[in-house]
């Protein structure tokens, strides 16, 4: 299909947004559906600028390329519904008209539409601390989530992945938390070949193991890990890297038998993963009464939020700091809410090109971006909804524990 004179594909949807590859760029369209509401374009307008103008210099990631508004015309916009609806899944049905607004945004599961081959690793880190909320079970948000999703049948079984592991800056219990995604992905881990998804909560581990060695550039599982750990630490995305061997720590054995989650990190400040967890943190530190705050316009916040930001280099420690304690407890909460919930990009490819990075595996150049996605605002309701959660979930749990 044609959008905008452009050969276009379906790639995925969520409950907001339609995304469209651009056949040959290195960009996609997200349409927005609009169904029950039209959409406000000052309010697609501030999602926009909160992404980059707020969130993306926070994570100091400032070489990623910046979203835009796009318009078409509302017969357009009615087209393209049609030519889509029997492509997109069945259940995804009931949300079918869409907005004439579009935003254009990179396309973060490419190095380069110039390499023949792109892969690309999705994750989903959760939330790598222990939340004040929870500390007197020892546990994490997502861990204790696990007993909430057996309970309501959710999942299965149980994931032995503990976000607090990936965030520990030791590299052999960052290497046990991404196994421990890869064997049970629950949506929070996917690979893709050329922007289509190869592995996912769908797939067993023996195909994982036999997609990396016809990748053939890591070797083996481990060697893939270590990539992966490296580019996680990296403090800057646009160098040429040196894959080191990751080894074993010690402290790692002795905490890997202990029946809880183990708050105990090591990142350094100038690490990607440091910037990411002290933002996810922000929201612990502050109390305040959320139902105050929902009676009020709910996306007003979103405008205030890039008013402060005005002026200001987030990537800065100066501005960041007068940025924080400029705002209201509540807006502090809110952009902890968008961190805790991000995905990570890890986009590379064996095939050379000019002006990108590049990771040094022994006699192979391994070209990579990373990136950050799901930074849109969130709703002011979503604290409630997470306040309703812990309450939920902590009983569960205890009244498993009672049981054992």
């Amino acid at each position: 299909m044609e959008v905008f004179g452009k050969q276009c594909k379906y790639i995925n949807e969520g409950n907001v947004h339609i995304v469209l590859e651009v056949v040959g760029t290195d960009y996609v369209l997200r349409l927005i559906k609009q169904d029950g509401q039209q959409i406000n374009v000052n309010d697609v307008r501030d999602s926009v600028n909160f992404v980059n103008l707020v969130m993306i210099p926070l994570l100091n990631n400032n070489f990623q390329c910046k979203e835009v508004i796009v318009t078409m015309a509302e017969e357009e916009a009615s087209r393209l519904s049609h030519a889509l609806y029997h492509i997109r899944p069945t259940h995804r049905h009931f949300k079918s008209i869409l907005s004439q607004y579009a935003i254009r945004a990179p396309n973060l599961a490419l190095v380069s539409p110039l390499c023949e081959t792109n892969y690309c690793v999705e994750i989903k880190p959760k939330e790598g601390f222990i939340s004040k909320s929870l500390c007197a079970h020892s546990k994490c948000y997502f861990c204790l989530k696990q007993y909430l999703k057996v309970e309501t049948n959710k999942v299965e079984k149980h994931s032995s992945y503990c976000p607090l592991d990936l965030f520990s800056g030791d590299k052999y219990r960052m290497r046990d938390a991404l196994l421990h995604l890869i064997e049970n992905p629950q949506n929070n881990f996917k690979l893709f070949k050329n922007g289509v998804v190869i592995y996912d909560d769908k797939s067993d581990l023996k195909t994982f193991h036999n997609i990396i060695e016809r990748i053939n550039i890591f070797g083996t599982t481990d060697g893939f890990l270590n990539f992966i750990i490296q580019l996680l630490l990296a403090d800057d995305f646009s160098s040429d890297l040196d894959l080191k061997e990751t080894k074993a720590s010690v402290k790692y054995f002795k905490i890997q038998k202990r029946n809880e989650c183990v708050d105990d990190s090591i990142l350094t400040s100038n690490t990607f993963l440091y910037k990411l967890l002290e933002l996810q943190k922000l929201g612990d530190s502050v109390n305040f009464d959320v139902t105050n705050y929902l009676k009020h316009e709910d996306g007003g916040y979103v405008s205030m939020i890039i008013e402060n930001a005005a002026n200001l280099n987030l990537g800065e420690a100066k501005d960041k700091e007068h940025f924080f304690k400029n705002l209201e407890p509540v807006h502090r909460a809110l952009i902890a809410a968008v961190a805790r919930d991000c995905s990570i990009m890890i986009s590379f490819s064996p095939n050379y090109v000019e002006n990108i990075p590049c990771v040094q595996k022994k006699e192979h150049k391994i070209m990579y971006r990373v990136s950050v996605t799901d930074l849109e605002p969130k709703s002011i309701k979503n604290l409630v909804k997470r306040k309703e959660t812990e309450s939920e979930m902590i009983e569960i749990y205890q009244r498993y524990m009672k049981q054992k």
